[in-house]
């Protein structure tokens, strides 16, 4: 897997985000307008996965950015259920779309390198 200067910058982009999935203990769980205790367990858990799978797809391992589109993936659709919550305030909303977004692109990236190098034929 060649590091190309995109596939480099959705890397990056994917690492962030992990991070911030991992930071979801910090900025307060179960209070008013915060996620539920058990949907930031599950976040936290997909950015740990997304870090892990980070440095994995970093060193050349295709497994470590499988582990990074899916646990992605799967970060973005847990973020959706927060659009129709009333409780969730507005200045978290806004995060979680910008998170939403950021994710697509680091997605859109990252994808091309799932791509397999064609077999030379002999």
């Amino acid at each position: 897997m060649r590091h190309t200067r995109t596939f480099t910058v959705g890397l990056v982009l994917a690492g962030l985000l992990g991070l911030s999935d991992v930071a979801t203990w910090l900025f307060g769980v179960g209070g008013p307008g915060q996620p539920p205790v058990a949907a930031a367990a599950v976040i936290t858990l997909l950015g740990a996965i997304t870090l892990a799978g980070t440095w994995l797809a970093w060193r050349g391992r295709r497994g470590g950015l499988v582990a990074v589109v899916v646990s992605r993936i799967l970060s973005g659709l847990a973020m959706l259920p927060a659009f129709g919550d009333d409780t969730i305030s507005t200045a978290n909303e806004v995060l979680l779309g910008v998170g939403l977004a950021v994710t697509v692109a680091a997605l859109a990236l990252i994808w091309p390198g799932l791509r397999r190098p064609a077999v030379a034929a002999s």
